[in-house]
């Protein structure tokens, strides 16, 4: 197993290194150090091999970390924060059960996962099934509680329990993932069933479980006590138990040849799921033939516009689907929530004056709400895959004037197109607060409003500068540009800061409108700067 584990880490190192000299000759003039020779060069590669694994090592501690501190803990802090210690923990101990336990139990198994790193493993380099299986189990069990473990211990300790706590709930939770991957394998051999290929079945335990996971965080408490019954002796036992037995089973199992065969088909999930996952990003930005109305055909209603302008009108008009269903959906929302208030108003007058409590003193929760109504990123992959796709094959159109032509045009009509929920979430929320009888006045208003509309044009400026500076886009509509997830990951992290921030709307407004021009204006540097070289098919 030792020499199978060894084969596949270097496998996989020589994989990272080569994406990470890639990306790294990307980087603006760090990247002119780099060129096609140096994959060549044994050494240094030998070193981005060690850097790679390092940068995997380390990811597997952050994402961890991540994991328990934004989607489990920071929702408990920020609707319970009033509530003892010991009842927030109760909370955290229920919402990752349920996201852990169970939804991570259904969604994600590795033993037949689709993934390249078999393919290339079994099927290239002709290592045995059973060997593949074995060591990667093996590495995946023993890295899974070390990278959970620290951050386990962490928020345990955040809660004021014993760090033992932690640590055995990353036993547990490695143990009950063995247990399943046994169920998963299990279910293969006899119904040669691949549940993770059940995209329904799966997606609904998803929502499900994430429903049932923070339902309970606006009732203020977890239904069940789950300190004492998760760490009940009896339980901890059982669940032992239960993962050596699925252990061995995995240890003893003698289809794994047919096992990697289902999921590494050329013609499958490999490819397969990833030919179902292109046709479903490629539908959602795809033209119907409704889309061309014999007036959306028409050449009159252009006869004012040329050159790039007279190409971005046609764009957006014979493209007007992608652009007002997802206002409509979120007019629609906005207004059903409206409705909400008001009725909420007619019938609890106490929990309406909370609710417009959270409206005043939750503003910094706007910016990432208003990342999530921005339609910028749909409208950028619409752009790539019906027009920018085929066209960039052309050098006049890479060229600076015409880069710059388009990006101004489209500007103009993303950020017209995002102010629009904008301006409906500001009349709505103003609306709730009046009539709520707060002291509201003009100035509180319009600080309301500035911040809301400046978050809108923000976001405007910053899913077309990240498509032009990154163009993150394959041709399957993959994200293949890690930059583009870090800096993206980046803004959310410091949206997610922001909601800590204590001051006025008028002073909360201006530090808002102040970082979205100096943004616009970095942005525009980078674009007129950079784009020529980044804005590539890939």
């Amino acid at each position: 197993m030792i020499s199978t584990l060894k084969t596949i880490m270097e496998i996989r190192g020589a994989s990272g290194a080569n994406r990470l000299l890639f990306y790294f000759g990307r980087i603006p003039l760090l990247g002119k150090l780099i060129n096609d020779t140096i994959y060549s060069r044994a050494t240094l590669k030998k070193t981005f091999t060690a850097v790679a694994v390092i940068l995997r090592i380390i990811w597997g501690f952050l994402s961890k970390f991540a994991y328990l501190g934004i989607i489990v803990y920071t929702p408990i802090l920020l609707t319970n924060k009033e509530l003892p210690v010991s009842e927030q923990y109760d909370l955290y101990l229920y919402v990752l059960v349920l996201l852990s336990f169970v939804v991570g139990a259904v969604s994600n198994a590795s033993i037949l996962e689709p993934k390249r790193d078999k393919y290339i493993c079994v099927k290239l380099m002709r290592l045995p099934a059973d060997k593949y299986m074995h060591a990667t189990l093996s590495l995946r069990g023993v890295t899974f509680f070390i990278y959970f473990t620290p951050a386990m211990m962490l928020f345990a300790g955040l809660f004021k329990a014993p760090l033992w706590q932690g640590m055995l709930l990353s036993l547990l939770l490695t143990l009950w993932r063995t247990v399943c991957e046994a169920l998963h394998l299990l279910l293969f051999d006899k119904q040669e069933i691949v549940l993770v290929k059940k995209t329904g079945w799966v997606w609904s335990v998803i929502g499900a479980g994430y429903l049932l996971a923070f339902a309970p965080l606006n009732l203020g408490k977890a239904w069940l006590d789950m300190d004492h019954v998760l760490f009940s002796l009896p339980l901890s036992l059982a669940i032992a138990a239960l993962g050596v037995i699925a252990a061995v089973y995995i240890a003893r199992y003698p289809g794994y040849r047919n096992a990697v065969d289902a999921v590494t088909k050329i013609d499958d999930p490999l490819l397969d799921m990833g030919r179902m996952m292109k046709e479903s990003r490629v539908r959602e930005v795809q033209t119907k033939e409704e889309d061309f109305s014999a007036e959306q055909l028409s050449a009159d209603q252009f006869s004012g516009k040329s050159g790039y302008a007279y190409l971005n009108a046609i764009f957006f008009s014979r493209h007007k689907r992608f652009l007002t269903q997802p206002i409509k959906r979120r007019l629609v929302i906005i207004g059903v929530l409206f409705a909400a208030g008001l009725l909420m108003l007619l019938t609890a007058p106490e929990k309406f004056s909370e609710l417009a409590g959270y409206l005043i003193n939750g503003l910094p929760l706007f910016v990432i709400l208003m990342n999530f109504t921005s339609i910028g990123e749909k409208v950028c992959k619409a752009m790539f895959y019906n027009c920018d796709l085929s066209l960039l094959r052309y050098g006049f159109y890479r060229e600076q004037s015409a880069i710059l032509s388009n990006f101004r045009t489209r500007l103009l009509r993303i950020t017209g197109l995002n102010l629009i929920p904008g301006a409906a979430i500001c009349l709505a929320a103003n609306l709730l607060i009046l009539f709520s009888g707060e002291d509201w006045r003009i100035a509180d208003a319009l600080s309301f409003c500035g911040t809301v509309l400046g978050l809108s044009l923000f976001f405007s400026v910053h899913h077309l500068f990240m498509y032009y500076i990154f163009q993150p886009y394959s041709t399957e509509l993959n994200v293949k540009n890690p930059f583009f997830t870090i800096v993206n990951s980046i803004v959310i992290a410091v949206g997610g800061a922001c909601t800590q921030i204590k001051s006025t709307p008028a002073d909360f407004a201006l530090m808002v409108v102040l970082a979205a021009a100096v943004y616009m204006l970095i942005a525009l540097f980078l674009v007129y700067r950079y784009s020529v070289r980044t804005f590539r098919v890939k």
